[in-house]
């Protein structure tokens, strides 16, 4: 691989993890196996009975496991093929793990890694950028290390993301040594909305929590500015789609505004930083408030006709939010005053936003 068509959302050797930390990964997921490379000849010579374990998962061959750990899991937490026949000798996605998330944009790798699963640790003396491209240049198989991500002109896209994200990541990766809040915005949008951006955060809180937006501690805030990079590309690249790529760049700025306000509400909660396992976790699940909080001051709009309400909608609220949207082509207000005008009580408001995912995505998609 060329090294300037690669992009790692994670900076060189500065994440670390113990394989006995937790043998999380080694649970109930399968194992992903390079036929190409030979794999699964090497694995059933040595132990046949995986085999009435196969399955596939699309074009790929992998192996069952059940949810309380692998076959291969001995009780020390440690792998038994790696033990019994070597490192080399672990199928292919257990030897990347938790750097195991391998994309391509015509002749651009994305590299990404699994925090939802592995609990890793910031530090020195972490996995280096030339360990993974070395792993993933032996494994054969394009299922493992050739997910091919939606593009209309991939080179051109390809090129475009990883210049555009690696200097994000170059900035947000330092903003992490010393929790420069305003510099890691700056890299993502314009640095001198960030003072309105944040206003606009506060009003959104709110109204929607009746709570206070606020920055997380140092500690929290470094985590979350490490984890940064493979936010936006999930985001980006992932099912959600709250708006066509190009459009994203001010509303993913916006979006992960909110998550740190919602991280620091999460560790005033419990009392303590939160880590990297925690704030994946909270992206995730917030995301959906993430989104309506990033179009507060935005106009959203709808046409008559049928529009995809949630299976259970207390008080009809996003019925009405959905009304004001199709309203709203002629009164042009913000999404900020149309929830303000709808009264409810706190829980059916939060709870009423985040299950308009659907209508939201839809009043803003022009």
């Amino acid at each position: 691989m060329e090294h300037d068509k690669v992009y790692f959302t994670w900076p060189d050797r500065q994440f670390r993890y113990d394989c006995r930390g937790c043998g999380a990964c080694c649970k109930g997921h399968g194992i992903g196996i390079d036929v190409a490379g030979g794999e699964l000849v090497q694995l059933l010579a040595r132990r046949p009975q995986l085999a009435p374990f196969l399955r596939r998962r699309g074009d790929a061959i992998t192996a069952f496991n059940p949810r309380d750990r692998c076959w291969f899991l001995a009780d020390d937490g440690m792998c038994r093929v790696e033990v019994e026949d070597g490192r080399a000798a672990k199928p292919a996605s257990c030897r990347l793990f938790p750097f195991n998330r391998v994309f391509r944009i015509g002749s651009y790798t994305i590299v990404d890694y699994n925090s939802v699963i592995c609990p890793m640790q910031v530090g020195e003396g972490g996995v280096s950028h030339a360990e993974i491209v070395a792993e993933i240049e032996s494994i054969k198989d394009p299922t493992i290390v050739s997910t091919q991500l939606p593009s209309r002109d991939p080179e051109n896209e390809g090129q475009v993301f990883v210049d555009t994200e690696r200097a994000v990541a170059a900035a947000c990766f330092a903003a992490a040594a010393t929790a420069e809040l305003a510099a890691a915005w700056a890299a993502q949008a314009d640095a001198t909305a960030f003072a309105a951006e944040c206003e606009t955060q506060r009003a959104a809180f709110a109204a929607i929590f009746e709570q206070t937006w606020q920055a997380p501690s140092p500690a929290t805030l470094s985590a979350a500015l490490w984890i940064t990079p493979s936010m936006r590309f999930n985001e980006l690249y992932g099912p959600r789609q709250y708006a066509q790529r190009p459009a994203m760049s001010p509303v993913l700025a916006r979006m992960w505004l909110a998550w740190l306000g919602f991280a620091a509400i999460g560790e005033s909660l419990a009392g303590r930083p939160l880590g990297l396992q925690e704030l994946t976790t909270l992206w995730s699940e917030q995301a959906p408030l993430m989104h309506a909080i990033a179009r507060w001051s935005e106009t959203p709009a709808l046409k008559p006709g049928p529009v995809e309400l949630p299976g259970v909608d207390p008080g009809g609220v996003v019925r009405s939010l959905g009304q004001a949207f199709v309203a709203n082509r002629k009164a042009r207000k913000s999404l900020g005053a149309l929830v303000a005008a709808i009264k409810c009580d706190l829980t059916t408001r939060i709870t009423a936003l985040k299950s308009a995912e659907a209508l939201l995505r839809a009043g803003f998609a022009r």
